[in-house]
């Protein structure tokens, strides 16, 4: 078996077509298991919809995802048999040659545990509403956290192939909620660099259901902001003597860091903030009061005199 797909599946609604775009996949090779999460939708009656011998269906005794999506993602790499792992959504939607050309990038640099496809970014209608900037097709551990920083990729999970024996060693990294998982899971295993497509072959649903469109469980994504900064502060990679690498190492110290910190816990955060929750600013320990301050400052212009 060449490629596992993993669906943890929750949400009903847009399944059915998550479903139909993995299936339609140029390179046939693969598995598809979906992992109900004890959901109270119809995610069986979906699954039983499609006769395809490449489908297995499991369901959890319990919402495992409820208290830990990322739990529920590291429990479902049990069920793998591919050499190659894709942690799909259930409601993303696949290009037909996505998996074609991820497996001819991995052909191709054998030593990297992960492939990137580009994203586009959908909305519940499946219109476009967003894109991805470009990376080159091999990039550095270095390089990849550089574009990350600066905003070049947009990180979600579904659009990684990850080599499965080296996910299953190190697994996702887990903070509340899964804010801030991909991108520190997506950067552990890009230790040997990563591959990247040119063409956008993945598409992410942007939708009123789904947690990262939520301005909900604003004091776990807080925690989470300070837990994946903190990461990766403490990253410790060594110099590095090539001259592109050794310009992006310079580039996501700390000091560096610090500034897209403090505008995700602004942007994130603390302006979805009721006023009667300012006092959360407090737990933005990263920052210096001085910049806390400031933050209060621009929370009361941003409400209140606009």
């Amino acid at each position: 078996m060449k490629v596992s797909f993993i669906v943890p599946a929750y949400k009903a609604k847009f399944l059915k077509k998550a479903i139909e775009s993995i299936l339609a996949q140029s390179f046939s090779d693969f598995e598809l298991i979906i992992v109900d999460d004890a959901s109270p939708e119809n995610i069986r009656q979906i699954v039983s919809g499609f006769d395809d011998a490449r489908i297995s269906y499991f369901r959890n005794e319990h919402n495992i995802g409820e208290t830990s999506l990322v739990k529920q993602w590291n429990h479902c790499l049990q069920y793998a048999k591919g050499e190659y792992l894709i942690l799909a959504a259930d409601d993303d939607l696949y290009a037909p040659r996505f998996l074609e050309q991820c497996l001819a990038l991995a052909e191709k640099y054998p030593q990297v545990d992960v492939i990137r496809s580009g994203v586009e970014q959908i909305d519940e209608n499946d219109s476009l509403i967003g894109i991805d900037g470009v990376l080159p097709q091999y990039c550095s551990k270095y390089q990849y956290v550089y574009y990350w920083k600066n905003a070049t990729v947009f990180t979600c999970m579904g659009n990684y192939m990850f080599k499965t024996e080296a996910l299953k060693k190190k697994r996702f990294i887990e903070f509340p909620f899964a804010f801030g998982s991909d991108i520190a899971s997506t950067i552990d295993m890009a230790e040997n660099g990563m591959a990247n497509t040119e063409e956008m072959l993945f598409k992410f649903r942007i939708s009123s259901i789904h947690l990262s469109s939520n301005k909900g469980y604003l004091k776990q994504k807080l925690e989470a902001i300070t837990m994946l900064f903190t990461w990766l502060k403490n990253l410790n990679y060594t110099e590095p003597n090539n001259p592109i690498d050794k310009f992006c190492y310079h580039h996501i110290q700390w000091s560096c860091l610090y500034p897209k910190c403090k505008y995700d816990y602004y942007n994130l955060v603390i302006k979805n903030l009721g006023f009667s929750d300012l006092n959360q600013i407090n737990k933005c320990t990263l920052l210096t009061p001085k910049d806390r301050y400031g933050m209060i400052l621009r929370y009361i212009r941003d409400k209140f005199l606009k």
